[in-house]
């Protein structure tokens, strides 16, 4: 399964082109961008192309497009995400959309990789508001999610990463040189390698919209 974050109002907006071409759309939901306008939007697209529907929380901070980690208790933590997922859910309700998973962004999504506690916080979110959502971690990982997943009873969606360089299994951080693919054939042969492997559970597949080089990745991989 393929997934791409969505929503984040960038220009030109990529959406319509993508959203056709992926099975799950990360939609972003105020923290590191968006508003109503955009949810509702990006919602419609979504229902439109009959792709599944996940909420994309962040760190509040759009300065840094929710790329950096910020300094919050663990109710504060909770108290941010539960307000960001509800709001969303609310906006689903009207137009028949149905939430089905959670990812987080940016720095968040590193800090539940890193730290036991802020994803303990993600798991308690979800099991508040729909124990039913499932929540996207990074591939790779197990030592660190498999016993927390158990103890939750959440189902946890392993992620790669088509449009990310890594090394052992850890993405290699924005500040480095080449830790983004540009080049569409080397992001094809990653989606390739990761939709083969066997060794290391892999549930569904990331492109980022924000990135030219995935987009037309997505576009090509269509044709094929």
């Amino acid at each position: 399964l393929i997934n791409c974050d969505l929503g984040e109002c960038l220009s030109p907006d990529p959406d319509a082109e993508v959203m056709p071409l992926i099975d799950m759309a990360n939609i972003a939901c105020g923290g590191h961008v968006g508003d109503k306008q955009s949810m509702s939007k990006t919602l419609r697209l979504a229902l439109e192309h009959q792709v599944s529907i996940g909420v994309h929380p962040s760190y509040k901070d759009r300065e840094n497009f929710g790329r950096v980690t910020q300094a919050l208790s663990l109710t504060e933590l909770y108290d941010l995400l539960y307000q960001q997922i509800k709001d969303f859910q609310q906006l689903c309700e009207p137009l028949g959309a149905q939430l089905r998973y959670v990812k987080p962004h940016g720095a968040l999504y590193h800090d539940m990789t890193q730290s036991r506690q802020v994803l303990e916080v993600i798991c308690q979110v979800i099991q508040d508001i729909d124990n039913k959502l499932s929540l996207v971690v990074q591939a790779g990982n197990e030592a660190h999610f498999s016993g927390v997943e158990k103890v939750s009873g959440l189902v946890f969606l392993r992620e790669a990463f088509a449009d990310r360089a890594y090394q052992e299994w850890q993405m290699l951080p924005r500040s480095v040189p080449g830790s983004v693919l540009d080049n569409p054939e080397k992001i094809i042969s990653q989606f390739g390698q990761f939709s083969n492997n066997k060794q290391t559970p892999i549930d569904t597949i990331c492109f980022h919209s924000d990135n030219p080089a995935s987009v037309e990745a997505l576009k090509q991989l269509k044709h094929v």
